[in-house]
């Protein structure tokens, strides 16, 4: 624990002084509605005055929507609060205050902050250049920069990995990484907005550690954070509750402090646990193994040699190390993925039989994937919460009290949020409306990849009740977590470790007599003490013999067959090759004059441009040439639409023969089909696949930190001439970095619809485009934040 006995003696570095503050008059209403749970009209702080003195380590409390990251966002000047309401001292005793935007630069200087998503904080294009975007701001030496680089990942344990790219590490890889940006910066203040709570046990106990260290060091840590015993580990805490200070104090003080454990949940729920007597389990995993196509072999662990029985009607907890196969293996659980070696059995199916329908086994076992907020794809709560039981074939009055059943049950009352626009709800709402859609399919089995991750307390026993009031009525749920206290009230805890599954067992067993420190997870406070038994072990707790009946050949689906073909345009593969090797500004003068024969060349120049790039591919990059069009293959319904927008009107000046007019006349007579027309589809479907070949080569060919050392190269005579060189090569290689996260994007949207029933095609890819398209608002201007909380400014 961190010691803060001198706190009396130290000087105050942050004073708020009756701040209140309101989204709505600051005409921000919409974007931060999730500060307020009763919505913006109501102030997000009121009046809130606290003192912090240099040195102490503070523990940030409070629900969902309490005003915490509103009250940080005012001290670093990314919210505007109040003159005069807050002021932040330097240590010579300087006075600054975040409203006046001349102090800002200073204010951040002095506060370093994490942004509560690393996902949309990431800048550089490999770890280390992440890292060290902040220092390169402060106008240091190369030495300094790359001494503080080194110290900042091994502190955080990613020195192994600092020539990775970002988008290839695992959720709690980004975590540290984003912990490790603002370390770099060596600011007397740092701020961390739940920085564990997508953290294996074991990574969070080292970052807690190393907030101890710092702390001992002199910095002042404020730490917000949902969790009871990160909190005890300060000096203080403090309490928001409804925008007002609830409790400032020694957390052992607070009264309430204990309603945050959150073991009691199944307790005071009433529930007796796994009360199963079938034979026939639910899941099945017979020597099932998953290795995922290159080039995301690096992004996910796949699963090894997995045996394992999953009884009906029990509660299982999946736990490990981020990047270990956890979600890997509940996507097996409902055929989002196919093993490539061994078998995976659910409710008597086995998932590589092509007499299998795989699409109605996923009505039977739903998934709510780990990123909810990122996959809603209607326009409105309950539209997206009715997705799975209409493809099930449910309608009228059955479909609306399904899926006001499901809302209800999710925390989310069907008057208030069903004609809620999904856009517009918080963070909080979005998981619970996401677990609602799972729920609204009422199938047998629930997967839920870490659905507590991000909520507070309150919400986090809500939906541990939920899972227990689903077993109860029968049901198999399997749910991933980082939290072993958790795990310890499910009838089952599944360790997996590299892919491999270490043990399997009743918690009692797994924290007990199983136990193993090589598994690299922080022992769990219970270890010497193990949870009370309700239930020996049993016989069904054995791994599976092997399967029997194999699927005949004839009826077998492809091994490891993917659910859908990942699109590589912008994805780095590092393979040895001629073409790896070539000079960057050699590959990139190819691409221009390959971008430039495909647009203003005539009709024939695009396939031959397009048959260089896949033979160079093939034969220098060693690249295949369906890797290279597989991008192509993604966006062709939207080359399709617009196709159909040039041919379905008549062009004004379009005098060539008419090929196709279905309707002679009336209202439809302009619909017609002329060879002009077609020869500007064909030309524009040329250009467009060849370019998306050649650019998709080039990116495969060329790591971006290499692509943007070339362009700085490139523009070098402009910086002496004054002009923003270093920032349009910034601004290249974070666009270029945005075509592999909304890749992510649209993945997660795409896994969201099958899971829940929906079919490929032109409707599901066009479903995903305003989603993707707020999204892409919404990370550049996260982007930004995190660059001015990195005291990024043009020109520096």
């Amino acid at each position: 624990m961190a010691a803060n006995t001198t706190a009396e003696s130290r000087s105050i570095c942050i004073s708020i002084k009756n701040l209140s503050f309101s989204y709505r008059k600051a005409r921000q209403a919409e974007k931060f509605a999730e500060e307020s749970a009763e919505g913006p009209s109501l102030n997000a702080l009121d009046n809130v005055s606290i003192d912090i003195k240099a040195g102490e380590y503070i523990t940030l409390l409070g629900e969902n929507g309490s005003g915490k990251s509103t009250l940080i966002s005012c001290v670093n000047g990314l919210l505007a609060p109040p003159p005069g309401a807050i002021a932040v001292f330097t240590p010579e005793g300087v006075q600054l205050d975040p409203a006046n935007k001349a102090h800002l630069e200073r204010i951040r200087s002095l506060t370093g902050m994490t942004l509560q998503n690393p996902d949309l904080q990431i800048i550089g294009c490999a770890v280390e250049e992440d890292v060290a975007f902040g220092p390169e701001n402060l106008n240091l030496s190369k030495a300094e920069i790359q001494s503080r680089v080194t110290n900042a990942l091994r502190a955080v344990e990613l020195l192994h990995l600092r020539d990775r790219a970002p988008h290839l590490l695992s959720g709690g890889e980004k975590q540290r990484l984003a912990l490790a940006g603002i370390l770099a910066l060596d600011a007397s203040i740092l701020i961390f907005d739940e920085p564990t709570s997508m953290l294996d046990s074991h990574s969070a106990q080292t970052i807690l550690a190393l907030f101890d260290t710092l702390n001992s060091q002199g910095r002042t840590i404020i730490h917000i954070t949902h969790n009871h015993d990160e909190a005890l580990r300060s000096g203080r805490s403090i309490v928001l509750r409804e925008g007002k200070v609830a409790f400032d104090g020694v957390p052992e003080a607070w009264g309430e402090l204990e309603e945050w454990r959150l073991g009691y949940a199944r307790k005071s729920a009433g529930f007796s646990g796994f009360s199963s007597n079938s034979s026939q389990p639910s899941a099945q995993f017979f020597s099932a193994s998953h290795h995922y196509p290159h080039p995301a072999a690096r992004s996910i662990t796949g699963i090894q040699g997995v045996s394992l029985r999953i009884p009906r009607n029990s509660t299982t907890a999946v736990v490990g190390k981020s990047g270990c196969g956890k979600t890997t293996l509940l996507k097996h659980i409902n055929a989002l993925l196919l093993p490539s070696s061994g078998n995976v059995v659910t409710l008597g199916a086995d998932t590589l039989d092509k007499r299998v329908n795989l699409r109605s086994l996923r009505f039977k076992a739903a998934l709510a994937i780990q990123s909810p907020e990122s996959a809603l794809f209607e326009p409105y709560v309950a539209d997206d919460v009715a997705f799975g039981p209409e493809n099930a074939g449910l309608k009228g009055a059955k479909l609306v009290q399904r899926v006001k059943t499901a809302m209800e049950a999710s925390g989310l009352p069907f008057s208030a949020f069903a004609d809620r626009e999904t856009t517009s709800l918080s963070g909080g709402e979005k998981r619970r409306a996401a677990l609602a859609g799972a729920l609204a399919m009422d199938s047998e089995i629930l997967l839920l990849d870490e659905p507590l991750a991000a909520l507070d307390n309150k919400n986090k026993r809500r939906v541990m009740e939920l899972i227990f009031e689903q077993q109860a009525k029968g049901k198999t749920i399997l749910v991933t977590t980082h939290s072993l206290e958790m795990a310890a009230f499910f009838d089952y805890v599944a360790v997996m470790d590299n892919g491999r599954l270490a043990a399997f067992g009743p918690p009692e067993a797994v924290f007990g007599e199983l136990w193993n420190p090589d598994w690299g997870l922080a022992a769990p406070k219970f270890q010497n003490a193990p949870p009370d038994t309700t239930h020996p072990v049993r016989q069904s707790d054995a791994p599976p013999a092997p399967l029997k009946s194999p699927v005949q050949s004839k009826h077998r689906r492809k091994t490891g067959k993917p659910l859908f073909k990942t699109a590589f345009l912008g994805r780095f593969l590092d393979i040895d090759s001629p073409l790896r090797n070539l000079n960057p500004l050699v590959k990139m003068t190819a691409l221009f004059a390959a971008g430039t024969i495909s647009i203003a060349g005539s009709l024939y120049a695009p396939p031959v441009v397009l048959l260089i790039v896949l033979l160079s591919g093939k034969l220098l990059g060693k690249i295949a040439c369906k890797t290279l069009l597989r991008s192509v293959v993604a966006i062709l319904p939207f080359l399709l639409v617009f196709v159909f927008l040039q041919t379905a009107f008549l062009w004004g000046n379009d005098a060539s023969p008419i090929l196709f007019q279905p309707f002679q006349t009336g209202f439809f007579s302009f619909f017609s089909i002329t060879s002009a027309e077609l020869h500007r589809s064909l030309a524009f479907i040329c250009r467009i696949t060849s370019l998306i070949a050649a650019f998709s080569l080039y990116l495969a060919a060329t790591p971006l930190r290499e692509t943007l050392s070339a362009i700085n190269t490139l523009l070098s005579p402009l910086s002496r001439l004054g002009l923003p060189a270093r920032d349009i090569a910034m601004m290249v290689g974070i666009s270029i970095r945005f075509v592999p996260l909304l890749t992510e994007e649209a993945e997660r949207i795409v896994t969201a619809q099958i899971s829940r029933g929906g079919k490929r095609g032109l409707r599901s890819s066009l479903a995903m485009l305003v989603p993707l398209l707020l999204l892409s608002l919404e990370r550049a201007e996260t982007l930004a934040n995190a660059m001015l909380l990195r005291l990024y400014k043009t020109g520096a």
